[in-house]
């Protein structure tokens, strides 16, 4: 059959566009090993894709800050810039590699069978090998890190690199900040995953394989929702594979395992409302649940109520919240450490009375002392301390632990305190938990005429975000004080939830 020059010309550059679509690279080969339906969407659809949020950009932009911190463990080294396309960066790399004068080379670029990858640091032994060095902003050594340096390894060893080690560079949660520059020797640590990836090349191999046969198919493979969509980290494409879920899914089980899905998926299974009354295979929190969305009726224990009643006035309804630099800030403190600066304090009284009370930590210094000692006064000795969580009773014992001579009242004040939500686990369920029991799930059940969706900051993270956007030295002022305004009006509204949700429940 003749074909029209034309139409081959435009079959040609499809084919090849597609080709070029479906290379791999390790940000794509990783995507692939938490989900072949999310490296498909990924390769042919991107668009479908949520932004990235706060949160996301945030980790990206801990993860630059750290990556280009531990450059500097080696003075010398060449950077492959970003900016080169990859031919030329894939060029300018093997000049590095052969210029002996160069002891280290940040981003090199390499590929080998159309897969892609850039390594952070490619740093030269004395014995003309190179250390293959993926830097991480983590504490700790994660499944996914080996794929990540796995897939590394693969690539440059193929690529004729004689590779020595391939470790992981680490923070180190033992590390404490003394201030001044980091001692970069003590702030990271290094895992020797030699040994492991060498074995782990087969699977690699076998992975590529099998990506690229899925690849080669018209339509995404028919991968159900799973406990692979939040792990290890939350899929990009969660939300267009969740979309013609049901509204109370057999995800939203609390403690659901992963026996109990395969045994409901098995049965046809995937809303919770459809699951059969003879079913014995449920806990009795899910049973619960269960009940509650057949009926539409929420269940509630009047028992709630005589242990609220049991709550001494006046009854203070505290929350805290917090950020965790992966670089310690403050001196004595180490990466990640949770560093209280802000809380909330509504205080009922017998006679129904309201007070409120709070801080905010004002300027770049170690916030923890001023927090406490702020606290204390507010709280005085007399009545309960309602929070929704362990979170607060765990920041008062580790500022104990630190605040040698407040020890004693931060413990007190820690005994003092009533968690409202394993009360409302063991009592309340109502269908429009969706399976959750945490504050931003109950109070819009519970008490519909307050929520959040009227706040700037609507989340503890977004919160930890914007303190520590605060933190900045060159944040302009009206951002600080708009930032300052928003943390407040967050951090009471959290408050003011626990004491309508106390009223509301007894």
């Amino acid at each position: 059959m003749n074909i029209p020059a034309a139409k081959q010309d435009s079959r040609s550059i499809r084919t090849a566009a597609s080709m070029r679509r479906r290379g791999l690279s390790k940000s794509r080969f990783m995507a692939g090993m938490q989900c072949h339906k999310r490296l498909y969407l990924e390769t042919y659809r991107p668009e479908l894709a949520e932004s990235a949020d706060e949160s996301g950009e945030a980790t990206f932009e801990v993860g630059h800050a750290v990556g280009a911190l531990a450059r500097n463990r080696y003075p010398g080294g060449v950077l492959i810039g970003e900016d080169l396309d990859w031919s030329d960066a894939e060029s300018a790399t093997r000049d590095a590699i052969r210029n002996r004068a160069v002891p280290a080379i940040f981003e090199p670029a390499l590929s080998l069978d159309g897969v892609r990858v850039r390594a952070d640091v490619l740093a030269r032994t004395r014995d003309r090998q190179f250390d293959l060095i993926e830097v991480k902003s983590t504490l700790d050594v994660k499944p996914e890190h080996e794929w990540d340096l796995a897939i590394q390894f693969h690539v440059l060893r193929g690529a004729g690199v004689p590779i020595r080690w391939a470790r992981l560079m680490h923070l180190n949660r033992a590390y404490i900040y003394l201030g001044g520059e980091y001692d970069l020797k003590r702030l990271f640590r290094f895992g020797n995953l030699t040994r492991l990836v060498r074995k782990r090349r087969r699977k690699v191999v076998a992975a590529l394989k099998e990506m690229r046969k899925m690849l080669a198919s018209h339509s995404p493979p028919p991968i159900a929702v799973g406990p692979q969509c939040t792990a290890p980290y939350v899929c990009p494409f969660y939300d267009h594979c969740h979309g013609d879920q049901p509204e109370h899914s057999i995800e939203q089980l609390p403690r659901l395992r992963a026996r109990l899905r395969e045994q409901l998926a098995a049965m046809g299974v995937l809303e919770i409302g459809k699951i059969p009354t003879d079913f014995d295979g449920l806990s009795t929190l899910q049973a619960r649940v269960v009940e509650a969305v057949r009926t539409g009726k929420r269940f509630h224990d009047h028992a709630i109520s005589r242990k609220l009643r049991k709550i001494k006035f006046p009854v203070h309804f505290l929350d805290f919240e917090t950020f965790s630099p992966a670089l310690p800030l403050y001196p004595g403190t180490r990466p990640y450490q949770v560093i209280p600066f802000q809380w909330s304090d509504h205080i009922l009284n017998a006679d129904g009375g309201v007070t409120h009370r709070e801080f905010l930590h004002c300027d770049r210094t170690d916030p923890r002392r001023s927090f406490a000692n702020e606290l204390l006064d507010a709280v005085g000795t007399k009545g309960s301390i309602v929070a929704y969580g362990a979170f607060e009773a765990t920041r008062l014992r580790e500022l104990g632990e630190h605040f040698r001579d407040l020890a004693s009242a931060l413990e007190r004040v820690r005994k003092r305190i009533v968690d409202m939500l394993p009360l409302i686990r063991a009592h309340v369920y109502d269908h429009e938990f969706h399976g959750s029991f945490s504050l931003k799930s109950v109070l819009p059940a519970l008490v519909p005429a307050l929520g959040y969706d009227d706040l700037k900051i609507s989340g503890g993270n977004i919160a930890s975000m914007a303190y520590a956007e605060i933190q900045i030295p060159d944040i302009p002022p009206e951002r600080s004080a708009e930032l300052r305004a928003a943390l407040l009006a967050y951090c009471q509204r959290d408050t003011e939830a626990m004491l309508e949700l106390f009223r509301r429940l007894r």
